[in-house]
């Protein structure tokens, strides 16, 4: 029962703000196909990549709460029943050969592709205790004490050659202890949006004048938008990749996150999309995939823009709309649960 007390009320925006971070993630994925070949596709996969998953991590952080047996009985199982549908898919599908990526329990084990996060989430979650400690007794000199020391294990994590994909846990952490850190300070961000017009009007101008200016300057720029490691800041610091790189990378995530949580905190139109992103994040990168190897990018990859955007905007809209169905997440939301209310009514 105590537990139970302790969960905070839905809050709406953060729904709002998992729909719009979902969208983004999946036409994200499904537009890096022709990423490469238009400066405009590019720059717009750059422009999402600045945020994306920031947002997401955010989102995560606001509603973790502690709980050993929700770590084991949900989290872990999720991640390890999403470990086994890609490693099937990866078999029959794909016909990998798992023995050049390290034998078949890397292959169980070890994240494949977007299954990282999940896998990310696992490492976060044993940090809850000292971050609310932080938020809760030492208040905001806590809170920005312990988003230091979350930035600086980011920033310096990439001076090693993590082993076993571990490279995302470290460089995206600042963003999930951003999320649980300042949860009453985003909250009161939210109301005070929700009353006020210009809290909503001027971070919104900011965004898009910022980003627009960004966006326009890529554009302009004769060289390739191609070099993945400013993109991705998922590798050790070296050639072409530096440590201002991911400090500039947490700067941008960070500050879009929260003035996002202003601007679009009422645009109830994504709030739907937030409650359904367990089988949209965990099955779309399989079908992207299927697609691929199928050939469906191949007709419109040497066409002209509008054709390529028109392509991208279908096979996502489709995928969006098959995953997001009420009989895909029943059954989803029935398994990432099996073992987790069962134990929660016992107690």
């Amino acid at each position: 029962m105590a537990e139970r007390q302790s969960i905070a009320p839905r809050r709406d925006y953060i729904d709002i703000l998992k729909g719009l971070g979902i969208l983004l993630v999946v036409f994200g994925h499904y537009m890096e196909q022709y990423r490469l070949g238009s400066h405009w596709i590019g720059a717009t996969f750059i422009t999402i990549y600045w945020f994306h998953m920031a947002l997401f991590c955010m989102c995560s952080g606001l509603v973790a709460h502690f709980s050993l047996r929700k770590l084991l009985a949900q989290q872990l199982w999720l991640y390890l029943l999403g470990q086994a549908i890609m490693f099937a898919f990866r078999g029959i599908v794909l016909q990998e050969d798992f023995a050049a990526f390290g034998g078949i329990a890397a292959a169980l084990l070890l994240p494949w592709r977007h299954m990282w996060y999940l896998y990310a989430l696992l490492f976060w979650h044993l940090t809850l205790p000292l971050l609310t400690f932080l938020r809760d007794k030492l208040r905001l000199p806590g809170a920005i004490l312990g988003l230091a020391i979350a930035v600086g294990i980011s920033l310096w994590a990439g001076t090693i050659d993590w082993p076993f994909t571990l490279v995302r846990v470290f460089a995206f952490y600042p963003f999930y202890a951003f999320g649980v850190l300042f949860r009453p300070q985003i909250d009161a961000l939210d109301r005070a949006a929700a009353r006020f017009w210009a809290v909503r009007l001027v971070p919104a101008v900011l965004l898009l004048l910022g980003y627009g200016i960004r966006f326009w300057q890529m554009l302009q720029s004769e060289g390739s938008l191609g070099l993945s490691a400013p993109i991705f800041n998922d590798v050790v610091y070296g050639e072409g990749y530096t440590m201002s790189d991911r400090a500039v990378f947490l700067l941008v995530g960070i500050v879009t996150s929260t003035a996002l949580v202003a601007a679009v905190g009422g645009c109830r139109i994504f709030a739907a999309l937030g409650k359904r992103t367990l089988a949209i994040y965990l099955l779309h990168f399989p079908i992207l995939t299927f697609l691929i190897e199928l050939g469906f990018y191949e007709p419109a990859r040497e066409q002209p823009l509008p054709v390529m955007v028109a392509w991208v905007v279908l096979e996502a809209t489709g995928c969006l709309c098959i995953l997001n169905s009420e009989p895909v997440n029943r059954a989803f939301n029935w398994l990432a649960n099996l073992w987790y209310r069962p134990l929660k009514k016992q107690r």
